[in-house]
């Protein structure tokens, strides 16, 4: 049994169609059919669309389309109901999906699984791994598994299954940080998304037991984007006697506060829930078309590509041509087609080829965050745990796993074009592209912070590697779960999740996550 994650996995159902969960009631797709585009009589070059109705990458426009308002998820904030007749980035129909606050997923569908005892599992109770994980699925359905509807589901997070040790090894980590060169002055923690607040309540309790004169001078504040976790960690700081918590309940990307005063911020599976934009590389050029989605007006869904315009986008593929090339900065292409445009040309002819590449799905929203974390919270220091690998993906570079549950089984999906608010998508995170993209990022000027729209500029700047001062003597450094529990939870946090067999858990579950700090 798999615990990667939200859900105990289950077999693959049968495949989930293109348009699935598309409507409220099934019914036969009738993909759109190309209409020629009228003779354009302005000699500006107009936008080429396209319907992904084949592989190919169609140079028709379909006017129906072209006459769709073009919509941002921060527009559709206010909708109470799914859109129809629009067209909008894929981010925006990913983020649209999850965080609308009256239609998004995490404004309804979640719970996040917590162990039967406030204070941990005991894992010298248990024979092996397999029995602890037996113990989980059991709880799982006995707390979990009455609960109906479709979409509801069940975060398994490393810091709820192996609390308090998991929070204690990432807050040693920052507690040796700051030793080394912020004390006396006051210990600054952001978190970002905080669940139900249970690595604030072990992170303070550590502070308070093992280091009380730190805890002293301890600052906590975090940023929620979730009324009602903000209302439950707001309640759990007041029932633990923790004074010295902050909650902001804001989308983080708003948030418009911030210091210069040395901070460590923590984002625990934030990442991987960071929407993101999908591109495909046309075959003769290599240049990047950018994917949006179209909402018909029965609220089915197609994908089109246009000619790259995005600004974030745009950005964040310049951050990238900055960087050594290697798989995670260069097309998703085999060798000989990346190095040959006459064999790209003669692959494109073969019948049935697609003359656009597959697709790639680009982290435009994590660049987002790290940027406004340049700006607002400059002297930062930035601790990432989440996953670099996921099952049951998309297909394509960094696709995400698209989820729901039905009936107590989890079905995961084939495609992310399904019904707004009914999904988890989540995505893996390539932790050594984000190292280095944060390490560019450090290192240029502030710029007016934006919400993540995309909107500013879409080409670095002339003085771009002016930076954070000081910023380039900063090690960061990448690890897998495991490393970094050994080399920051010691001794002690591998022998209280050891089970009988001499197995520490938090060693051996979670071989799909990484550290970064």
């Amino acid at each position: 049994m798999n615990l990667a994650r939200r859900a105990l996995r289950t077999p693959r159902p049968l495949l989930v169609g293109r348009r699935a969960y598309a409507s409220p009631a099934p019914r036969k797709p009738t993909p759109p059919v190309p209409k020629a585009a009228p003779p354009n009589k302005d000699k500006k070059e107009a936008p080429v669309y396209n319907f992904n109705t084949s592989l190919t990458f169609d140079a028709v426009a379909d006017p129906e389309v072209a006459k769709y308002r073009r919509v941002t998820a921060t527009e559709l904030a206010n909708f109470r109901e799914p859109p129809t007749k629009v067209r909008m980035l894929v981010r925006d129909f990913i983020d649209d999906s999850l965080y609308n606050p009256h239609y998004g997923y995490f404004s309804k569908n979640v719970s996040i699984f917590t162990p039967p005892d406030g204070k941990g599992y005991d894992f010298r109770s248990f024979r092996d791994q397999n029995e602890f994980q037996e113990r989980v699925a059991e709880r799982y359905e006995s707390e979990y598994g009455a609960e109906s509807g479709l979409g509801r589901q069940v975060w398994h997070t490393p810091t709820e299954l192996f609390k308090p040790h998991y929070a204690r090894a990432l807050t040693a980590a920052m507690v040796n940080a700051y030793k080394l060169n912020h004390y006396p002055h006051d210990f600054v923690i952001y978190e970002v998304g905080a669940g139900n607040g249970t690595f604030m309540i072990d992170a303070l309790t550590f502070l308070k037991e093992e280091y009380p004169d730190i805890f002293a001078r301890t600052k906590y504040r975090i940023v929620e984007i979730s009324g009602a976790l903000a209302k439950i960690q707001r309640s759990r700081a007041v029932a633990a006697g923790f004074d010295n918590v902050e909650v902001i309940n804001q989308d983080v990307f708003k948030w418009q506060g911030g210091s210069t005063e040395p901070c460590y911020v923590v984002a625990c599976e934030v990442f991987d829930n960071f929407s993101h934009d999908m591109i495909r590389y046309d075959m003769g050029t290599l240049e990047p078309m950018q994917a949006s989605v179209a909402i018909d007006s029965r609220g089915d869904f197609s994908v089109y590509y246009e000619p790259l315009h995005d600004p974030l986008l745009r950005r964040v593929l310049a951050y990238r041509r900055l960087l050594p090339p290697s798989p995670s900065t260069q097309p998703p292409l085999s060798k000989p087609l990346l190095a040959s445009s006459t064999l790209r040309k003669v692959y494109s002819q073969i019948p049935f080829a697609p003359n656009l590449s597959p697709p790639e799905f680009v982290p435009t929203k994590a660049v987002a965050f790290l940027e406004r974390l340049r700006d607002q919270l400059p002297n930062h220091r930035l601790l990432v745990a989440d996953f670099d690998t996921l099952p049951d993906a998309v297909a394509g570079r960094n696709g995400p796993v698209v989820q729901t549950r039905y009936g107590g089984t989890m079905v995961p999906c084939e495609t992310f074009l399904v019904k707004q608010g009914y999904f988890d998508i989540f995505f893996p995170t390539d932790f050594e592209l984000l190292r280095d993209t944060y390490s560019l990022i450090m290192n240029s000027p502030s710029r007016r912070a934006t919400d993540g729209s995309g909107k500013g500029r879409g080409k670095l700047s002339n003085d771009f590697f002016t930076g954070v001062r000081g910023f380039r003597r900063r090690a960061i450094n990448v690890y897998s779960q495991g490393e970094f529990v050994m080399k920051y939870g010691g001794r002690e946090a591998i022998k209280a999740t050891t089970t009988r067999d001499g197995m520490s858990v938090m060693l051996s579950m979670y071989h799909n996550t990484k550290v970064l700090f």
